[in-house]
């Protein structure tokens, strides 16, 4: 059976997990294209780039069509930053990774206008951070210049478009079925959010929990309409959190889902009638 697990990998340990599907990480691009052979090109879903601060002379050369993903740590800093990647997008497909943190929106803008996909990465904001989420699913929604996938918003829009049972902890590649963490010292972690659980039986616990026992009782996610789509992403690690703001998200992404069908199936057939 293939393994499906993506092993998030720093570049110092490529050789060591070489024949598995490896996410492969370092701030430097030299690093990257030294330790990634021919050999394992095939086995990489995409490589991260951990700092922006270095040049793109060495990736531009190398590995062609291999998705980079280009991570964020402060977006004041990190903004102005992104504009030297734009060449890079002629030899391969780039992905802005930013944390959920005030003025993420800028990055997501700017991000968009160059051409980049981009990822949105955290949970449980505050009321602000919620504020400026529904203004970027509005523009992420309803701007004609946006050509990429803007994560979160992107695929939990098309799960809802087309009733598909997808999760936020696969959306966001934290779903340890899927994705894995390696340390520098080659140690095995839970991937993103996840990390500090000691092992998945911690985790799928909580899933069975909510599944079984706060889905049926008295807590917020009794009864939440989101359960299935969220299970529990945003009440990591905070049980008290409360969701009131991401759910309002949520609905505006439903919603436009199900306003898109609703005009796809008005539509005409070729022979006529409705689609």
């Amino acid at each position: 059976m293939t393994n499906t697990i993506a092993y998030d990998i720093p570049a110092s340990l490529v050789a060591a997990f070489h024949g598995r599907k490896a996410i492969v990480r370092s701030p430097d691009p030299a690093e990257l294209v030294e330790n990634v052979t021919d050999l394992d090109l095939g086995n990489i879903s995409f490589i991260k780039l951990l700092s922006l601060n270095g040049g793109i002379g060495a990736l531009m050369a190398w590995g062609h069509g291999i998705p980079v993903d280009l991570v964020v740590s402060d977006p004041c800093r990190d903004l102005p930053l992104l504009y030297r990647y734009a060449p890079l997008l002629a030899v391969h497909p780039l992905r802005v990774s930013v944390p959920l943190v005030p003025g993420f929106g800028n990055v997501v803008k700017l991000a968009v206008s160059l051409n980049f996909a981009v990822k949105v990465e955290g949970g449980q904001p505050d009321e602000a951070l919620t504020d400026e989420m529904q203004r970027i699913a509005q523009f992420y929604l309803h701007q004609t210049m946006v050509s990429e996938p803007v994560e979160f918003f992107h695929s939990l829009f098309m799960a809802f478009y087309h009733r598909d049972p997808v999760t936020l902890w696969a959306i966001q590649e934290e779903d340890p079925s899927l994705n894995r963490f390696i340390t520098e010292r080659g140690e095995e972690k839970l991937p993103g959010r996840l990390a500090g659980v000691e092992s998945t039986q911690g985790f799928f616990a909580f899933l069975r929990e909510l599944r079984n026992g706060l889905a049926t009782g008295t807590d917020e996610c009794a009864g939440c309409e989101f359960l299935l789509q969220c299970m529990g992403y945003f009440k990591w690690p905070r049980r008290e959190y409360r969701c009131s703001g991401v759910k309002a998200l949520m609905q505006t992404l439903r919603s436009a889902a199900e306003e898109l069908r609703a005009d796809m199936a008005s539509l005409p057939s070729p022979e006529g009638e409705p689609i």
